[in-house]
């Protein structure tokens, strides 16, 4: 289910105890929550992932477009005219078979080039990455689910950011992540105050929570490093 950028901030108001928003201001609240997005799909890049078509280059490596920050699965090939599906893709997990197999993958001379894709290889150095077989001409199109940075939360205009009640944009992640992005925005809200009694532990607290919950979603990276950061 959708939900908005204020069901985020009240409750995090709320257990700040912050009558008006006055130590902790919305424009805060709503920076920390377009932050918090941000470091969940880094965490978890399939938190907001969505199917589309790429063109592929001619050879056997390939780059995600700059809007696509992992590749999560090479599907199906989609034609020369990028929309006839086609021949399903298989994805080979580890390079060195493949190497041994045929070890002149990357030669065309060896490997003819081709419109159409048999296997997919994701670079786990580079999420970004991905190599093709055979490679191909420059004229292949395929299939893959990528994840893709969320769009920032719009804050309201002027004078409107500094009631919270107007902060009606759509979060553009799904309602299951609700949770640890409040417990991210209370990280930061608390690691604000620093130098308060217990506000240090506090946000330690809340940092622990989203990470665990993130990991039970299958997060593949740990937030806990964001806590060196905490009050910089």
């Amino acid at each position: 289910m959708p939900f908005i950028a204020a069901a985020v901030m009240k409750r995090a108001n709320t257990i700040l105890q912050d009558v008006g928003a006055i130590r902790w201001t919305p424009t805060e609240l709503h920076d920390w929550l377009n932050e918090g997005m941000r470091t969940i799909v880094t965490v978890k890049p399939n938190a907001k992932s969505e199917s589309v078509v790429l063109p592929l280059v001619a050879g056997t490596k390939q780059t995600l477009p700059a809007q696509y920050i992992t590749l999560c699965a090479v599907v199906r090939n989609m034609g020369t005219n990028g929309a006839t599906p086609g021949r399903a893709i298989r994805t080979v997990l580890d390079r060195r078979i493949l190497d041994a197999q045929i070890p002149d993958w990357h030669d065309s001379t060896k490997l003819p080039f081709a419109p159409v894709v048999q296997y997919a290889l994701q670079d786990q150095m580079s999420t970004r990455e991905f190599y093709v077989v055979p490679g191909n001409t420059g004229t292949g199109n395929v299939e893959a689910i990528v994840g893709i940075i969320p769009t920032p939360v719009p804050a309201p205009a002027g004078a409107l950011a500094l009631d919270i009640d107007n902060y009606t944009a759509t979060v553009p992640l799904d309602d299951i992540y609700q949770g640890i992005l409040l417990d991210l925005v209370l990280f930061r809200a608390f690691s604000k105050d620093s130098a308060a009694p217990d506000a240090a532990g506090r946000a330690q607290g809340h940092l622990v929570l989203a990470n665990q919950a993130i990991q039970a979603l299958g997060g593949a990276q740990s937030l806990l490093s964001m806590g060196n950061t905490a009050g910089k």
